[in-house]
């Protein structure tokens, strides 16, 4: 080796032995036996570099990696799933507006994916504002207040929200480059007071007027050509009938004049003795004849011409509307499966859902016959988002959806209720088989092989049940299986809870 890679390889040394004393101080505070070792390793890379004593502080710090409960990662996710609980906690014990609107921002962002430390802290300071609020003159407690009318308003206002960002979904993959569907769905993803959540409101309104006047006016454009269309061809064949009738009476004009033409020469006959004049008036009555026919023939063929004319023009004008109504109406079948058809998980959503639940119970109360309802929800679907990113996510979504419905029976309809749950509608199941339905969906689920990141996973869900009654709401029945599946949550998850209607 010549001096001048002698030089390289302690230039390379001596950066390395840079990089990781930075690295130790940026790590500095995981654990006091490893800070300590972490200074000693620097004390040996610093100055006169001693490659033997810095291994053997190496070695151990490897040991204490070993040994040590967790890392930054896990820590990371231990905190955020404490803030979580703080903030739910602060939510849960003060109703001040400005107060709860800043933890609802806290909760936004913890609900998105959080990949250090240092989005942790900003998070912490932001909850730690609102609970020194919280312990001033001018917050008001909870206990002095009325805690059901306080939850009912959050409730009510996630639901808008969570509808909110349903809606604004559907039109995002009927009008992926529409400006205004994009700006205000990055909107709802933040922070929203009662004044920006209505205003978000109102320009989904004005989004969804807008879109039903485009179709109003495509729609007006194609029945402008369809009429348009309609009274070429009406003029067509009126001009057709009426040339028509002006051949018919040109017709008889010319059987009548071949008519004459006979009866002349029936007249000829009989009176004429002499032959010559007898044959030169045959041959004058025969040309007469020659001539009618050819104008006779002339007519029909030109009327043939004009008829065939006409058929092509209506042919041509009516294939050209097929073609526009077609389209028409591929494009309005298109419109249909998108606005009722989940972009991620190909089921249907929520719209699709609130449509069918309502004929099918309509008809199962005429019938007089059960139906039930179940809301299903993936355990620990956030962790997922978080330790293997948000495709992972999806995957796990578009997996469980497929099996799902793989394994309906003809009368049941799932849908995708938003985020990670689903609904499903039974018609024609009473409570006493509802538990073994559900169950045996859940079993199923729980068999699926999920692999992210070379790491198997095994993933369950929770479902919350109940039988609709014939004569309430389906919203209430609804409620009951939700609190359902906050019981089967909480309970220890994976797990199906049923109620019957109170």
């Amino acid at each position: 080796m010549d001096a001048k890679q002698l030089q390289s390889l302690k230039n390379n040394n001596e950066q390395l032995a840079g990089f990781i004393v930075r690295l130790t101080n940026f790590y500095e505070g995981l654990s006091p036996d490893i800070d300590a070792e972490l200074s000693k390793l620097r004390s040996h890379l610093s100055g006169k570099v001693d490659y033997t004593l810095a291994t053997v502080s190496i070695n151990k710090i490897n040991q204490l990696f070993m040994l040590e409960p967790t890392n930054l990662k896990n820590l990371t996710q231990q905190w955020i799933r404490q803030l979580e609980a703080d903030t739910k906690d602060f939510q849960r014990y003060i109703i001040d507006t400005t107060l709860t609107q800043k933890a609802l921002g806290v909760a936004n962002a913890l609900s998105k994916p959080i990949a250090s430390v240092g989005q942790v802290l900003p998070l912490y300071e932001k909850l730690i504002t609102c609970y020194k609020g919280g312990l001033s003159a001018d917050a008001v407690p909870l206990e002095n207040t009325e805690p059901e009318a306080n939850n009912t308003t959050l409730k009510l206002k996630q639901d808008l929200i969570d509808e909110l960002s349903h809606l604004l979904q559907t039109y995002a993959r009927v009008n992926p480059d529409d400006t205004y569907i994009a700006s205000l769905r990055e909107r709802i993803n933040q922070e929203l007071t009662e004044e920006d959540l209505l205003s978000s409101c109102l320009l989904l309104i004005r989004i969804m007027v807008q879109e039903t006047v485009t179709e109003a006016s495509t729609a007006g454009k194609i029945i402008h050509r369809l009429n348009n269309a309609l009274g070429n061809i009406n003029n067509e064949v009126t001009d057709s009938i009426s040339k028509s009738v002006e051949s018919f009476e040109a017709r008889q004009t010319r059987q009548q004049s071949l008519r004459n033409v006979l009866e002349d020469m029936g007249d000829a006959l009989e009176g004429e003795q002499n032959v010559d004049q007898l044959k030169e008036q045959a041959q004058h009555y025969l040309g007469q004849l020659s001539n009618s026919l050819s104008q006779g023939e002339e007519s029909d063929r030109e009327e043939q011409e004009g008829l065939m004319t006409l058929l092509v023009s209506m042919q041509q004008q009516l294939s050209s509307l097929q073609k526009q109504t077609d389209s028409y109406r591929k494009k309005l079948v298109e419109q249909r499966v998108n606005m009722y058809t989940d972009p991620l998980t190909k089921v249907p959503n929520r719209m699709a859902y609130n449509e069918r639940a309502h004929k099918d119970w309509q008809k199962c109360q005429q019938q007089q016959k059960p139906m039930s309802i179940a809301v299903i929800d993936v355990d620990h679907f956030k962790r997922i988002n978080d330790q293997y990113g948000h495709a992972a996510g999806d995957k796990t979504l578009q997996a469980i959806a497929r099996y799902l419905k793989s394994r309906l029976h003809t009368n049941e309809f799932l849908a995708r209720w938003g985020g990670e749950e689903f609904i499903l509608l039974i018609p024609e199941l009473s409570i006493n088989n509802l538990t073994n339905r559900l169950d045996e969906l859940r079993i199923g689920l729980a068999q699926l092989p999920f692999k992210f990141k070379q790491e198997r996973l095994t993933v369950t869900v929770s479902i919350g049940g109940t039988e609709c009654r014939t004569g309430e709401e389906l919203d209430t029945a609804f409620e009951r299986a939700d609190k359902c599946l906050y019981q089967a949550k909480a309970g220890g998850r994976n797990q199906v809870v049923v109620q019957e209607s109170a």
